[in-house]
């Protein structure tokens, strides 16, 4: 009988260590984010991954050929963030999209703000210019 519990209880301390252990902050998408959310409280949702919608504005490529793209998102009022995007392009400046990504927010203490960015993993084009 002792052999039979101590046998259970190792089973139930290994158990959870089979699993990949993930950061619930970094490992899923947060629930959807308004811009003005993200510009309001940026330290709050700083390295978590958000997904939020807005209109392209304002792309610059970098590279030649184009190897990535920066672009505001942007919302009805005007506010924007700053998104990086590293892959092929499939919208257009305009576009309404759906962004999901690694938010950043870096303090510019010389300007006295804060420079929201999101870094793109994934943009669904939501509506076309």
């Amino acid at each position: 009988m002792k052999t039979l519990a101590a046998f259970l209880l190792a089973a139930m301390l290994l158990a959870p260590s089979c699993k990949r252990w993930e950061n619930p902050a970094t490992s899923m998408i947060s629930a959807d984010k308004s811009v003005v959310v993200l510009v309001l409280n940026p330290s709050v949702y700083t390295m978590q991954e958000v997904r939020v919608k807005g209109k392209v504005w304002e792309m610059e490529t970098m590279g030649e050929p184009a190897k990535s793209v920066t672009f505001k998102l942007a919302d009805s009022d005007g506010n924007y963030i700053t998104v990086v995007w590293e892959k092929e392009l499939s919208f257009a400046e305009g576009d309404i999209v759906e962004v999901a990504g690694l938010f950043d927010s870096n303090f510019i203490s010389s300007e006295n703000r804060f420079d929201p960015k999101l870094t793109a993993q994934s943009i669904k084009v939501l509506k076309e210019n």
